[in-house]
């Protein structure tokens, strides 16, 4: 179930996006649940479980694990949801590497958040190896969420109207 409607979300991404322009990023890889569920809103129960979404100029694609994959379809914008298999020995760095490579944005000027619970350092060093160059970023998002807009007031209102 969606809170906001589709418009919303549309508005919402076009802000990240302009946000991304502006700092010169061709990608952002998103690990923070809040960033997520503010954008697409996709509300995770796997929080401490490597997810990342992917925006840039086209569809945001979400890599997640297969027990993650209903709540995805349910609760958020995605429509590109792919799986990393979670087995032993398991690696989601070189997941994600395969799929910007596949969506041609290996190379590009790629922002990430690492400032998350989302990202284990493992994961982090991990990923950083594989992409050289990545552009810390983990205030974008937080940034764009201090804006409230027309919506996201309304519900604030409607919630202390309700506790009052």
């Amino acid at each position: 179930m969606l809170h906001f409607t589709g418009a919303e979300f549309e508005d919402r991404m076009a802000r990240t996006r302009a946000e991304m322009d502006r700092r010169g990023l061709d990608v952002m890889l998103l690990f923070a649940p809040e960033s997520q569920y503010w954008l697409t809103g996709y509300d995770t129960f796997g929080y401490c479980f490597f997810q990342c979404l992917v925006v840039s100029d086209r569809a945001p694609v979400l890599l997640t694990r297969s027990a993650d994959l209903r709540q995805a379809q349910l609760t958020s914008t995605i429509r590109d949801i792919r799986i990393w298999r979670d087995r032993a020995g398991a690696d989601p760095t070189e997941d994600l590497a395969a799929l910007l490579a596949e969506l041609g944005l290996a190379g590009k000027r790629i922002g990430w958040e690492t400032r998350t619970q989302g990202l284990v350092h493992l994961h982090g060093a991990r990923l950083a190896a594989r992409l050289p160059g990545l552009v810390e970023a983990s205030d974008l998002m937080g940034q764009l969420r201090l804006v409230k807009s027309a919506a996201e007031i309304a519900y604030v209102r409607k919630a202390a109207e309700l506790s009052d």
